[in-house]
């Protein structure tokens, strides 16, 4: 060989989709290509190995080994200088998009260096035809990659009507394990204690967000951290959120059920792309059997009518009346200034002073004069007036009710009347036998049950006001600070104030005059068995608002409260009205 005459340095780049690939496994691969530099007298001087990398969604300049040597296709130019051509086995372990290879053509000419193919003649960009056949082997290539993804997509769709767990993350308390059949989804053991936690407090009352902030104090560990635990990562310190944890216990993965979500498509059926390149997908879907129920690939973690009670009581929430626990005052987002309507705020008192409730006006620098309120002196006012239009009423709980349907048990004792009428007058059972009137005794008596069920009135499932022996009184005093504002908020409760002074009731002008809405009243209503003042006010409470009746005014300085019509028409009514 003529010393002056330099052998070309060759690159060999090996690619892998799936390491149990055997046909073009990466030692086959690496074969081909020695040989074929071995064949034309070409120095090895390196082997770009990627495994586990598809060609469909990553570019030659985005795969980990490959990206080292020929760079990113922009500012990093890898190791260029130190190979001549690049070496594959076939076009598809090098691309299998047509703009892909649009790239790496652009590339190789920017660098003067070549792309050939160790099985495939034809692909050799140094020559003219080459270069035009690589483009239609590429457009061929893309294709099949195409076919591959339907493929893969039809076998995704008919391992999960199978019930099988086929891979990505799994669904919210489940994890997978591997079975003789293949992969399952299991209860979480770390996981599903805390649903169980959660479900038992939210059916009592309890805030999302005061549960999450509980979690979160606790120490408790989410889900997401638990899998980069098992899988030996460590982990982001996630931390409980209240809108995911209210998504995930609504979702029907709680039944065990498959879900799916399909990928949104545009006008022409082509897949909708993020800004960064990824599809988008739309919400999540049951997936259904031929029969048309769902496809239960898991046991549940929550029976379905538990699971009806929780979705039930979530979706009766609002969730954004519930306070942080920084709120510490009764009416914070309760109260409201009477004159421009902003919102108070608790100011600390210092020196010794109590602390007030002001209008946020006066931080606006707008003042609207309104004085500030004692805390206490409008706490307290509120909570009399509530305990005595209310406090003597039996508190009503809010419980689920399962509901009655005979329909199984009807269709079941349908077909055991069909199965032992059937065999009158046959074999054993013919007419003055003893096993004939033991039958017809059985058929008797399930055709009774059969009258009476198929006579009984289904009732369907729901929420029920069910008393509970306590008064609202006594509810309430048990109640925290931050218990009675999330009671309020939840309930719509708005009070307002205005502290100005009145010149001709200069006396009633030193105390408050607050506003209650009657609407707002007559909800908190529903949850009690109205007796004493409210009682005494009407003896069919919710009928205040048919006969025109719009709001309260309760006047602290006389203790009187005022029933305001919808004409204007005012009438009063001692606070302490005794019952009748």
């Amino acid at each position: 060989m003529d010393p002056q005459h330099k052998p070309t340095r060759a690159l060999i780049v090996i690619r892998l989709s799936r390491l149990t690939d055997e046909t073009t496994s990466p030692e086959r691969q690496l074969e081909a290509c020695e040989r074929f530099c071995a064949a034309r007298g070409w120095e090895v001087v390196g082997v770009a190995e990627d495994l586990d990398v598809s060609a469909g969604t990553t570019s030659p300049f985005e795969r980990p080994s490959l990206s080292q040597w020929i760079g990113d296709g922009k500012d990093n130019p890898g190791r260029i200088g130190e190979f001549d051509t690049v070496v594959f086995y076939r076009v598809d372990r090098l691309v299998r998009r047509v703009r892909h290879l649009h790239d790496v053509i652009a590339w190789s000419e920017r660098f003067d260096v070549n792309m050939v193919s160790a099985t495939e003649s034809h692909f050799d960009l140094s020559t003219t035809i080459g270069a035009l056949i690589a483009q239609l082997v590429a457009s061929f290539a893309e294709m099949e990659l195409e076919g591959i993804s339907q493929r893969a997509t039809s076998a995704h769709r008919h391992n999960v009507q199978l019930g099988k767990f086929v891979g990505g993350s799994p669904p919210f308390g489940y994890m997978p394990e591997e079975t003789p059949d293949g992969w399952r989804l299991v209860h979480d053991p770390d996981v599903v204690p805390i649903i169980l936690e959660v479900v038992d407090r939210v059916l009592e009352g309890e805030p999302l967000r005061r549960i999450t902030d509980d979690l979160n104090a606790r120490g408790a560990t989410t889900a997401r951290d638990l899998v980069k635990q098992r899988k030996g990562k460590e982990t982001e310190g996630h931390k409980w959120h209240s809108n995911v944890l209210k998504r995930r216990l609504m979702s029907p993965a709680m039944l065990g059920y498959a879900l799916r979500r399909e990928p949104l498509t545009d006008s022409k059926g082509k897949p909708k792309l993020s800004a960064k390149g990824a599809k988008l997908y739309g919400p999540e879907e049951i997936v259904r059997g031929p029969d048309g129920l769902p496809v239960q690939r898991a046991e549940p973690i929550l029976p379905k009518p538990l699971f009806d009670r929780v979705v039930a009581e979530l979706e009766a929430r609002e969730l954004q009346k519930e306070p942080t626990k920084r709120i510490n005052s009764m009416l914070l987002r309760v109260l409201y200034c009477g004159v421009c309507g902003q919102p108070v705020y608790r100011a600390k008192g210092q020196g010794g002073r109590s602390d007030r409730y002001r209008c946020r006006s006066i931080q606006d620098g707008a003042n609207c004069g309104n004085p500030s309120v004692l805390t206490y002196e409008l706490d307290d006012l509120v909570e009399e007036s509530i305990l005595v239009l209310m406090g003597d009423s039996e508190r009503l709980a809010h419980v689920w009710n399962p509901g009655e349907d005979n329909a199984s048990e009807l269709a079941e004792v349908e077909a055991r009347l069909a199965d032992r009428t059937g065999l009158i007058g046959v074999g054993a059972y013919k007419a003055g036998t003893p096993q004939r009137a033991t039958l017809d005794t059985l058929i008797e008596a399930d055709a009774k049950l059969y009258e009476r069920l198929k006579a009984a009135t289904p009732r369907p499932a729901g929420w029920t006001w069910e008393p509970t022996g306590e008064t609202f009184a006594e509810w309430w005093a048990a109640l925290d600070t931050g218990a009675r504002n999330v009671y309020l908020r939840n309930m719509g409760v708005r009070v307002t104030y205005d502290k100005r002074p009145v010149p001709e009731q200069v006396s009633a002008g030193e105390k408050p005059r607050v506003h209650l809405e009657l609407g707002e009243v007559r909800k908190m209503a529903e949850q009690v068995a109205v007796t004493g003042t409210i009682g005494t006010l009407t003896r069919n409470y919710t009928r205040l608002g048919e006969i025109g009746i719009t709001h309260v005014d309760i006047d602290a300085g006389s203790g009187k409260a005022v029933f305001v019509t919808k004409s204007g028409e005012r009438f009063e009514l001692p606070l302490n009205i005794p019952e009748e």
